[in-house]
């Protein structure tokens, strides 16, 4: 019987996040002040009507942009294969991997000079934080992107719920990480 597994991770807010908000605040007062003035440089008084309407869009696309910056994590598990999706804003959601556990090559906890020491083509950090010692890492290779490493963030039920489908040696090393 297979068990389905489902996590969801929220990542955490950092400096960036911050920064965004700041800016995108600027650019939503900036923009209708800047029209405003503009109205009074060249007097003309329907630019005021239109610096207006710019700043009622600019209150909405602000509102748009700094909730699109609230992400989180869905990591499911079912019969072997593990998906992960990214949900915006819970208002959208976008799938990010999907895969079959048994092609996972490595599985180790997180180590900036572990990480340093390999290559790898494409990197998917789909973890609550950005580069954590909590998060775990697991390699595999793809047809289409070479060698791929994932950056997550899961619980011991997670975990519970994709070692049986993994290569026996990689599940060992699973068990002897905790």
């Amino acid at each position: 019987m297979d068990n389905l597994v489902e996590q969801v991770v929220k990542r955490e807010k950092n400096t960036k996040y911050y920064l965004n908000i700041i800016f995108i605040i600027l650019g939503a007062i900036l923009i209708p002040i800047s029209l405003i003035v503009l109205a009074l440089i060249i007097k003309r008084a329907y630019i005021i009507y239109i610096a207006l309407f710019s700043g009622l869009f600019c209150i909405y696309f602000a509102w748009l942009f700094i909730t699109g910056l609230n992400i989180e994590y869905e990591y499911s598990s079912l019969g072997g294969t593990f998906r992960v999706d990214k949900i915006i804003a819970k208002r959208n959601r976008k799938n990010v991997l999907k895969l079959d556990v048994k092609i996972i090559d490595d599985i180790f906890k997180y180590n900036d000079e572990e990480m340093s020491n390999r290559k790898f083509n494409k990197i998917y950090n789909v973890g609550a934080s950005d580069y954590s010692e909590d998060n775990y890492v697991f390699t595999y290779h793809s047809e289409a992107r070479g060698k791929c490493a994932v950056v997550f963030s899961p619980k011991e039920k997670t975990l519970d719920g994709i070692r049986p489908y993994l290569k026996h040696d990689v599940s060992r090393k699973l068990y002897l990480l905790k």
